[in-house]
């Protein structure tokens, strides 16, 4: 009898459950096989602000002086002679230890050597000074330098302090 009714139709639905999931896993996949370049850097702690009125120039000794340079060829000079790298560490300390609160080292470096030498050379002058630093406050208050109090590691600093001078020469570099 009643024929003329139509029957209702649904619209066909597509099933995307599973559209996420294969998302996620290829999002995964992508991250774990791409590679990123990590960007090279120093992590330096920049001293605070100095009063004007106390900034002077000082005069330095040649025997107080340190003098560091990476030619464009990156071949390490330590005061005139060739150096290889891993021997700086030992150098840089026995330099410091000699001295004493006068020393200054001077990193000279060319424009066109590379920056792998030019870290290599700060790590190696770094470490140089973590160990006399650790060796000064072994032997003043009987613990590393880690374990010291401020006022303690203010003393060792004040014993030890990091007299590093970098030289750049406007006329062989960019100028900028």
């Amino acid at each position: 009898m009643f024929r003329n009714q139509r029957k209702q139709r649904s619209v066909p639905g597509l099933d995307t459950t599973s559209t996420a999931d294969i998302s996620f896993m290829l999002l995964i996949f992508f991250l774990l096989v791409s590679s990123m370049d990590t960007d090279k850097g120093l992590v330096r702690q920049l001293p605070a602000p100095e009063n004007p009125k106390e900034i002077r120039e000082a005069e330095v000794q040649k025997g107080d002086l340190l003098k560091i340079n990476i030619t464009s060829d990156n071949q390490l000079l330590v005061n005139g002679k060739a150096l290889p790298a891993n021997r700086l560490h030992q150098q840089v300390e026995e330099h410091v230890n000699r001295v004493g609160r006068r020393h200054v080292i001077s990193i000279d470096a060319d424009p066109a050597s590379s920056y792998h030498v030019y870290f290599q050379v700060q790590d190696e002058i770094a470490a140089a000074y973590k160990d006399v630093r650790n060796k000064t406050a072994q032997k003043k208050y009987g613990r590393p330098f880690a374990q010291l109090s401020l006022d303690e590691k203010k003393a060792v600093r004040d014993l030890c302090p990091q007299r590093i001078a970098e030289v750049y020469d406007h006329e062989k570099g960019d100028g900028q």
